[in-house]
């Protein structure tokens, strides 16, 4: 098959992907609501430590409205008070400049301006964040009220950060919730209310800091290391902000939307905090006994501190600026006993703390494990390569029963996430055991068939587990990949649903490597044309899952993984990987992409994908912000030393221990592709799709890291397989190597004799092809 045809198959099959779903038709205006709309914000405040006894009215609250947790990731790691008011803002991730990683800074209080207030050093505020890499504008939400002819109250210092225009300026303001007024109700569309005091007391702070300090005093404090559970100080605040919000709830008038949300920490660091929607949305849609949900997440129970902005509008009858990222608030089905709901809240919430606690231990302990099987492999290698056939035997089939340990590593970490470890009194150790149990059941899988005898039969199945595993898992809502070391944490917010890049590179790697064991068996019968289609068939079933927006959602896949494809099918046919090629395949895939993406920005755009997204980026000329913050993301990802060295070793020891020559005429990882001509075809295709990835994906090094921790420890398998079948070492000029009969036993028993790649007497196997030296 030429390039051209290849490029054909895939312009019309990654075209399929995308246009038989046509664009949804954007939804009628919904009527403006007749009440307020209130923003009730508590920083800190999680589902842990709210319960009918302590804070009686927002449980009731909760129980007739609709609940989850909500990720108040902003433009640094740790959202404090100040970057949870200014995201809210802004509708996009903020921060404030005078944060730094052990200080907090809290709100400062609003200058009066007759009735309204300004707030303070908002103009650094404004200019800090439009310079920042996420662009953010702050007091947008402000201006949108306050164009669509609205006013708006703030209650309490953060409040005012939220709810201040371009200025600064909030039409009206208030100290507290005991000066609130009827007339505060109706004059007003957005209500926004701060009731901070978690903040102030582990930021050892007044509960008005403003009232004792002065208001030009500074709020910065070192923090303390807090126990927010047992703390009996915090348990009273917990009360004291129940019965603030008991107040406003006395006074709420009929017809308004109440929102209470825990839109930052008050120390220490991330969780996922309380939110809550109770009213009637503007399309008639009851916010009661249900879980919340958005586009941002896809996911029921799980909101995002950026989507507050977009539901407070949409409350308003208001369309949000297209800056604002976050997607209005909806209400899916939660289970019917609220107990048990608010249960499945706190466990999600437990969880995600555990993984993230453990993010850094296990990427550490996943680069020692590979490193010592490098080590361990390359020792072994030449200290049993001589003639004690058992004991070498013995250690070759430990060798490969390790690697295809090592490389089941990564998605046993998902597998993991079917035992619900996070219930355990002990969920670190849990996690470690469920992965471990995973990660032995697969190897053993591996091993267990007829296939165990075959060079690439284990490493396929493997692979195959891999891409079976990932595939189902987006087929039903990725719920193995969230919470899941390898997969993506609501706490760090870098994505909710889809496929996330390190899921990609075991995902894609998996799938080449699987192309690689599947088009083995008819590439060596002499059916290289059938051989082409399954490639074909699966590479194209790849693309579908990596790109569908309802499956991978994944722009920067899409683009790493067509250029491995193309390398692996190319090599399957027998056709020279040229650049002329290459780059008609990439000139290709590039209008195709290009296609998708505009078809998704002509949806409205609460229901644009990432593709719609980035093309709408295009047109507003934002492409450039945003490729710029991923281009930094990608060359900072090479100060991750550890990943960086495990890539560097898994080339090393991939060409430089395999592929050195030994006691025959050539290394072990040749002898292998004589063996097995697809190897060959799905490992560079997965080096290939390995420096793409890393080329494109904010994930950088973290990308080939992950790809490399699959691809090389399978083909170890396949090589320790080789040296077995060949059997010991023997001077120059002698009879054949390996089995009782001279040639290569296994090797030559189950390969056809007439077949390419077949192992000839003597037992060296000739090659499919020629090889071109």
């Amino acid at each position: 098959m030429g390039s051209q045809r290849l490029a054909a198959v895939l312009a019309v099959l990654l075209s399929l992907t995308w246009f038989v779903a046509p664009p949804a038709a954007a939804a009628p205006a919904p009527d403006r609501p007749k009440g307020p709309v209130v923003l009730v914000g508590v920083p800190g405040l999680m589902w842990e430590e709210a319960d009918p006894e302590t804070m009686p009215h927002l449980w009731r609250l909760a129980q007739d409205g609709s609940i989850g947790n909500l990720s108040i990731r902003t433009a640094t790691s740790r959202t404090c008070p100040v970057d949870g008011w200014l995201s809210i803002s802004a509708g996009q991730r903020a921060a404030s400049e005078r944060q730094t990683y052990s200080i907090c800074e809290l709100p400062r209080r609003p200058e009066r301006d007759g009735a309204g207030a300004t707030v303070p050093d908002f103009a650094q505020h404004v200019d800090y964040n439009a310079s920042s890499k996420f662009v953010a504008q702050v007091g947008l939400l402000g201006d949108t009220v306050h164009a669509a002819g609205g006013s708006t109250l703030a209650v309490g210092p953060g409040a005012a950060l939220a709810a201040a225009d371009g200025s600064g300026r909030v039409d009206r303001y208030l100290g507290n919730v005991d000066a609130l007024r009827e007339r505060d109700w109706r004059e007003n569309q957005l209500v926004v209310i701060d009731l901070d005091d978690l903040a102030d007391l582990y930021l050892d702070l007044p509960a008005n800091p403003d009232a004792e300090l002065g208001e030009d005093a500074a709020v910065d404090r070192e923090e303390p290391e807090p126990d927010p559970i047992q703390d009996a100080d915090r348990l009273e605040r917990l009360s004291a902000i129940d019965d603030q919000l008991g107040t406003v709830l006395d006074m709420l008038p009929a017809g308004a939307t109440l929102m209470v949300a825990g839109v930052s920490v008050e120390a220490g660091p991330s969780n996922l905090n309380v939110a809550v929607l109770h009213g009637v949305g503007p399309g008639g849609e009851d916010f009661d006994r249900g879980y919340l949900s958005s586009e941002s997440t896809r996911r029921a129970g799980l909101v995002t501190l950026t989507d507050i902005t977009t539901t407070l509008l949409h409350a308003m009858s208001l369309d949000a600026p297209p800056s604002m990222v976050g997607r209005a608030w909806k209400e899916v089905r939660a289970p019917a006993d609220f107990t048990e709901a608010v249960n499945g809240l706190v466990e999600f919430n437990t969880a995600a703390k555990v993984v993230e606690s453990l993010i850094a231990s296990f990427f550490s302990g996943l680069v020692a494990i590979q490193l010592l099987i490098y080590a361990a492999a390359a020792y072994t290698l030449k200290r049993y390569g001589g003639r004690d056939r058992k004991k070498r035997d013995v250690v070759l089939s430990v060798i490969r029963a390790v690697a295809l340990g090592g490389a089941a590593f990564p998605v046993s970490s998902y597998l993991a996430n079917l035992i619900p470890w996070w219930s355990a009194a002990q969920p670190q150790l849990a996690l470690l055991g469920s992965v471990l149990l995973a990660d032995a059941l697969v190897v053993a899988l591996a091993l267990a068939g007829p296939w165990r005898r075959d060079i690439i039969g284990p490493a396929a199945v493997v692979a195959a587990v891999t891409t079976g595993v990932l595939f189902v898992d987006l087929c039903t809502g990725a719920h193995l990949q969230m919470n899941s070391p390898t997969g993506y944490s609501p706490i760090v917010a870098g994505r909710f649903y889809g496929l996330g890049n390190i899921a990609f590179a075991t995902f894609a790697t998996g799938v080449l490597m699987t192309v690689a064991g599947v088009a083995r068996l008819p590439l060596v019968r002499g059916h290289r044309r059938r051989a082409v289609t399954v490639a074909l068939a699966l590479g194209v079933a790849t693309l579908f899952v990596i790109g569908w927006p309802g499956l991978g959602t994944d722009f920067g896949g899409v683009i790493a993984i067509i250029p491995g494809l193309a390398v692996t099918v190319l090599m399957i046919a027998g056709k020279r990987v040229t650049l002329p090629r290459l780059l008609l395949v990439g000139a290709v895939s590039i209008v195709v992409i290009g296609a998708m993406a505009y078809a998704d920005y002509l949806r409205p755009p609460s229901q644009r994908s990432h593709f719609g997204a980035f093309a709408g980026q295009v047109v507003d000329g934002e492409a450039g912000t945003v490729v710029a913050r991923k281009l930094g993301a990608m060359v900072g990802s090479l100060g991750n030393w550890q990943l960086t060295l495990l890539s560097a070793c898994a080339l090393l020891f991939l060409f430089a221990v395999l592929n050195k020559p030994t006691d025959w005429r050539m290394g072990a990882l040749q002898r292998a592709y004589e063996y097995a001509p697809t190897l060959r075809a799905g490992l560079t295709g997965s080096l290939v799709t390995a420096l793409a990835g890393f080329a494109v994906n904010d994930s950088g090094i973290a990308i080939p890291a992950l790809a490399l921790t699959v691809a090389v420890p399978l083909t170890l398998s396949a090589c320790a397989w080789v040296l077995r079948q060949e059997g010991p070492s023997r001077p120059a000029g002698a009879p054949g190597r390996g089995g009782p009969d001279g040639r290569n036993g296994a090797a030559a028993a189950e390969v056809p004799a007439d077949a390419p790649g077949a192992p000839a007497a003597g037992g060296r196997a000739e090659p499919a092809e020629p090889r071109r030296r």
